[in-house]
């Protein structure tokens, strides 16, 4: 299997958990209390500063080479290019919201509860995607060369949170909050 593909599938798993402690404190906002919005704006702010820079261009990167390959099954994993798109619009969308939220600026329990759930559900199904139909196929479809080439020509990137790597401690509490409430061997939901 491609070391490229393990790596995507990892941050899959880790995306998945941080949209779990998302959703945790949406519940715990929608019910009238006091979330960790300090906690959601940690995550918020690592997804628009790992997988949108590192992660969504190195799928988009094996989705070109599926491109070149086996046009025709790439038609069947639809417009990733798009969907990343969309993903990063709603993640800055569902940070604005928070951040009026942390404002204490006017705005509905229940708008920000549809702002938030539209991106969770969005994240989930993208990745679920992404797993049952686009990673499969790139490892039918690309050679072993093409991997190589992919490993190559991947710009290094660190995780700065699940690679431990965050040396400014940026994400010190988030990684806490992690290890507290889900463990390594848990499978969290993309669905």
């Amino acid at each position: 299997m491609s070391e490229t593909i393990d790596k995507l599938r990892t941050d899959h798993r880790n995306l998945a958990r941080l949209m779990d402690i998302i959703a945790r404190e949406v519940r715990v906002f929608e019910a009238g209390d006091l979330p960790d919005y300090d906690l959601v704006a940690s995550i918020l702010d690592y997804t628009q500063n790992y997988p949108d820079r590192y992660h969504h261009p190195l799928e988009d990167r094996v989705l070109a080479k599926l491109r070149q390959r086996d046009p025709d099954i790439a038609t069947t994993v639809g417009d990733l290019d798009q969907e990343h798109e969309k993903l990063g619009t709603l993640t800055r969308r569902f940070a604005a919201a928070l951040d009026n939220v942390m404002q204490d600026a006017e705005l509905p329990r229940d708008g920000f509860v549809e702002v938030a759930s539209e991106y969770l559900d969005f994240q989930r199904r993208h990745m679920q995607m992404e797993e049952v139909l686009f990673f499969p196929a790139a490892l039918r479809a690309l050679s072993d060369d093409d991997w190589r080439e992919l490993a190559t020509d991947a710009p290094p990137a660190d995780d700065p949170l699940f690679g431990g790597t965050d040396a400014q401690g940026k994400y010190d509490a988030l990684l806490e909050e992690i290890m507290k409430w889900s463990k390594p061997q848990d499978t969290a939901s993309f669905a």
